[in-house]
Order: structure tokens, then sequence, then C-alpha cells
């Protein structure tokens, strides 16, 4: 009969091999890494450090345009205020008399990021550009960004705008759980039909004027200052496994680093890290005996492969399974029941651990009943002794009296 074990997984990879700032020939000041598949950092490089976040603001700006607008499908007339001071920043090209709605404001200001989209989309919002930011900084507190404050919607410098490479990510995977702001920011292009004129992710000018291949890139935000340098909000997916990647402060001596950074530590990870198979399905770990049943033992086998992310170097011949819990299964513990937890180990490191429960009824012979029987089988042959010594008394006495 095969028996198994049902596991609830408790993922809690301590280390992975860090890498070191230094191993890596990268411009950028901040840098955070994600494996998106568990939540987790793989990778910080000052990542607390308080910097300006240039067009990065935009994600902010977007996400909390979206939460704060029903009906994405409305137009919006740009005004001669909405394109004020904005001359020297990037443009989609809107006039004043256009009518885009509120979703081609969305794609405006994250693919080309066009500053006019963004003050069209603050307005028509909020009313004013200042009553948005207010907006923008109640989303920073509600996420408890804490280290970030804004104080314009397009990421000018301002000693007044910044947040931390650990912020922006966090504001990053908040927002991609919303599903219009993941179709805008995974978009390579879109049209806007009141312009005619179709937009693009700045990742397609990296990629043609660069010769950079960003095809692994899933989805990405952009952001050039003076002040804040090169930037990058970036996520990537290779051999299932999904990365999310902030990189702040890069050096503008080539307008291409802060996308050559971000490739150089993807292509780190998906080259020497992925899912290793630890635990095999039907691999069993211990056998436990089962008192008074039906069955002798119960093992703990495996129902499934698990994989964890790990370097491709490890030696599977070296994993270890330690198990600590029940050592004797008795007929009070049921289906559902914890037995305990197992270790998968390497090295003296502890990689995963696992609660493991009784995952079948056990049949048992239930001791009361042993017992019972017992006692009764005594008191039948005491019985049955002292009927018989009866018997024989009563026999031996009627054969005396006959011979007298």
């Amino acid at each position: 009969m095969k028996k198994g074990f049902k596991i609830f997984l408790i993922l809690i990879l301590l280390q992975i091999n860090v890498v070191y700032a230094e191993e890596f020939n990268i411009t950028s000041k901040s840098v955070i890494l994600y494996n998106m598949n568990e939540n987790k950092v793989l990778y910080e490089l000052k990542s607390n450090e308080k910097l300006q976040i240039a067009s990065l603001t935009k994600i902010m700006t977007v996400i909390t345009a979206i939460e704060h607008n029903d009906d994405l499908n409305k137009e919006v007339v740009i005004t001669n205020d909405m394109l004020k001071g904005i001359s020297e920043y990037t443009q989609v090209g809107f006039k004043e008399g256009d009518r885009p709605t509120i979703k081609d404001l969305l794609y405006g200001s994250m693919l080309p990021s066009g500053a006019d989209a963004v003050n069209a989309l603050a307005v028509s919002t909020s009313g004013s550009i200042n009553k948005f930011v207010e907006l923008m900084n109640e989303e920073a507190k509600k996420l408890k960004l804490n280290d970030t404050l804004f104080d314009n919607p397009i990421g000018m410098d301002s000693e007044n705008n910044y947040s931390t490479a650990s912020d922006m990510a966090k504001l990053l995977i908040y927002s991609l759980k919303n599903k219009t702001f993941k179709e805008v920011f995974t978009a390579r292009e879109y049209k806007i039909e009141c312009l005619n004129k179709t937009v693009k992710t700045t990742l397609v000018s990296y990629s043609r004027s660069y010769g950079l291949d960003v095809s692994q890139i899933t989805g990405a935000k952009s952001g050039f200052t003076d002040g804040a340098g090169l930037c990058l909000a970036s996520t990537s997916t290779f051999d299932d496994v999904n990365y999310l990647l902030i990189t702040l402060g890069a050096s503008t001596k080539s307008r291409s680093n802060a996308v050559r950074d971000s490739l150089e530590i993807y292509d780190y990870y998906s080259t020497n890290y992925g899912y290793q198979v630890v635990l095999k399905k039907n691999q069993k770990i211990k056998n436990i005996p089962i008192k008074w049943g039906h069955d002798k033992e119960y093992s703990l086998v495996a129902n499934q492969d698990v994989s964890l992310y790990l370097s491709n170097d490890i030696r599977r011949n070296r994993i270890k399974y330690i198990y600590d819990g029940v050592e004797e299964i008795n007929y009070k513990i049921k289906k559902g029941d914890k037995l305990g937890t197992v270790k998968i180990v390497y090295e003296n490191e502890t990689l995963s651990t696992y609660d493991v429960y009784l995952d079948k009824d056990l049949k048992f012979y239930h001791p009361v009943l042993y017992v019972t029987i017992f006692i009764l089988f005594i008191i039948m042959i005491y019985s049955f002794k002292y009927v018989f010594q009866a018997f024989r008394y009563r026999r031996n006495r009627k054969k005396n009296h006959l011979q007298k």
C-alpha cells in the first residue's frame, strides 16, 4: 500500500551565496533584486539609501491615477496649463484641445515617459498637480514607504522628491498586482488614437541604439535627470524564475548604463542560479513504527517533487533530510495530525523546513479491546477450572457414597 506525507511548504531559504557589489561591474549606486516567485531579496546594494529617482516617480503617478479613476475610457481635454513648465522634458506630443482618454495618458506616462501625459493625468484626476501629489504621498504612507517623498508627478530633480531602491521595489510589487498597471508596465507599444500615434517603451530605443538584447525584460520604466542619474525599474523572466530589479543612480557617461547594469545582474543570476530538485516524488524519508497497528510502519514519502532556488553547482548527494517529531504512531494520532518537521540541510545549512502530517487513516488493534479479551479469557479459564473441579468433587462424592 502506497503511503505518503502531506506537506505544507514553509520555504525558509536562508542564504543563497549572496553576490557582493564588487563582483558586478556596474555603475549604479543603489540596487535591489527580488525573486518574485518567492518574494525574496536575492541581492542588494545600498538599497535603503535615499536618492532622487527621476521618472521612476511615474510608477507612483500611474498607480495613483488608476486607483482614483473609475472610468479609464473617459476623455480628457488637454489645456494650456497642463503643458506649462515641461519644455525640457520628454513629451508625447499632446496639444491644447486634444482629447485623449485616461488610458491613453497612462500609456503616455509610462512608455515614452511623457511629461505632458503626466500633467494631464494629474490635473484630470485631482483638479490640480498639487492635490495629485498629495494623493501620491498618501499612497506612499499607506504602503509604508517610509523613505519616500514626492513633490511632483514627473520626477523632476528636487530634494523633496526621493525614494530608495527598497521602497521602489515595494511600490512596484504592489502596483503589479493591479491588472491595468501590469498591462501598461509590460507593454512594448500602444497607439494613441486621438494623435494617430504609436508610442513605444524606452527599452526599444535602448535596444536599437546600443544593440542590447532586452527580449527577456518583460516590463520596464526608465528614468534620467542630472540629479538622479540613470535609473531603471524592470521585471524579467529566465527559466520560469520571475525577477524584479531596481537600479538607481547609474553613471550618465553612457545613456545605456542602467540597462547594462540590469542585464549584467540578470545574466549572473539566470546563469548561476535556478530551481533545483532537492526532494523527489516518492522519495522515502523515514519509517515510523505503528503501535498496535495493522501495519507495522508508516513511511514518510514525498508526494511531489520539491524544488528550491539554489546555486546550480549544488551537490545533491550532500543533501540531508532530518526528521524531528513523533517516533511512534499510536491510535490517538488521527489523519491530519502533525507528526513533526523535516529539514532539508545542505552542508550544515538549513535550506527549507516542512511540517509533515499523517495523511491517511490507520487501522489499529485497540489495546483496551486486547486487555478486555485477555481478562475475559482468564475469567473463562478460571470459570472452566472451577466448574470442572466442582464436577469432579461431586462425582467423587457420588462414587464414594456408592462404595459404602
